[in-house]
C-alpha cells in the first residue's frame, strides 16, 4: 500500500510532472490512491501525497465508496465568488486553517484512457479539487490559510 508523504518532505513542494502514458500501470495507482484516501478518512489525494511526482488526483464522495480521477487536470475557470471553509491535509495531519477559495470552477482533464473532459464544479468537490490541485504545483493549504484554527504548535515544529 502506498504511504502519505507527510509536512515537511521535498516532494510535497515539487511541481508534479504531466501524465502521458495512459495504462495499467496509472489505473492501479488512482485504485491505490484511493484506497489509502478511504482508509485515512481523506476525501481527496493527489500524486505527490504518496509521493509519486504525476499530475493525478483523486476525489472522494465523503461517504467512503465512489471516487473520480482527474488526469492532468487544471482549472480554466474560478468565480470571483468565494467561500471560506476550514481545511486539513492527510499529509499536515492535526493541521487545520480557515482557506477561501472560489465558489464556482471549471475543470479540464484526462480520464483514465487519456480522453479530454470538461466539468462545472462548485461545493465542497470544488474545493477538493483546488487543493488537490494546489498540491500538484507544490503548493499546500497552509500556505493560503488566513489563519490556522488547529494544530499551530504542530505547525511550529514541524517549519523548524
Amino acid at each position: 500500500m502506498l504511504k502519505i508523504a507527510k509536512y515537511p518532505q521535498a516532494i510535497l513542494r515539487k511541481t508534479a510532472k504531466p501524465i502521458s502514458d495512459f495504462n495499467a500501470e496509472l489505473k492501479k495507482l488512482a485504485v491505490a490512491m484511493a484506497e489509502v484516501m478511504f482508509a485515512d478518512d481523506g476525501i481527496g489525494l493527489a500524486g505527490p501525497q504518496v509521493s509519486q511526482s504525476q499530475r493525478i488526483i483523486v476525489v472522494g464522495d465523503g461517504k467512503g465508496d465512489h471516487y473520480d480521477v482527474y488526469v492532468n487536470p487544471e482549472i480554466t475557470f474560478a468565480s470571483k465568488e468565494k467561500d471560506t471553509s476550514e481545511e486539513g491535509c492527510l499529509s499536515l495531519p492535526g493541521i487545520f486553517g480557515n482557506v477561501s477559495r472560489p465558489k464556482k470552477i471549471h475543470v479540464k482533464y484526462q480520464d483514465l484512457d487519456g480522453k479530454v473532459v470538461k466539468e462545472k464544479v462548485k461545493g465542497l468537490k470544488a474545493i477538493v479539487i483546488q487543493h488537490e490541485v494546489d498540491h500538484l504545483d507544490g503548493i499546500l493549504f497552509i500556505d493560503r490559510a488566513q489563519k490556522i484554527t488547529k494544530g499551530q504548535d504542530i505547525l511550529d515544529t514541524l517549519k523548524k
